[in-house]
């Protein structure tokens, strides 16, 4: 079975702000494996058993991405807060 922790990055956090929370976690904890907005802000799951990726993950808006870019995979999907706002998220590396 996975070991993942949770960790929390506040709502006010601009996309570029939280790409460089997930990154600094992914190092210290492991990859991500999921996303969603809660009550105090942005909540990452990290899988503790999983290396360090090799590239960083960055933030999509499924809005207007129904996938990722060329070159890049599918982390997950789910909910961030971006400036304050609740959104769905597409999250590739």
């Amino acid at each position: 079975m996975m070991s993942t922790i949770r960790l929390g990055a506040q709502k006010s956090l601009s996309k570029s702000q939280l790409e460089a929370w997930l990154e600094g976690n992914e190092t210290a904890e492991g990859p991500l494996t999921g996303i969603d907005c809660a009550e105090g802000g942005t909540v990452g799951t990290f899988n503790q058993d999983g290396d360090t990726p090799s590239r960083a993950a960055i933030i999509l808006d499924p809005e207007g991405a129904a996938s990722c870019p060329a070159g890049k995979t599918r982390v997950c999907g789910g909910r961030a807060y971006i400036s304050g706002t609740c959104v769905k998220v597409l999250v590739c590396r």
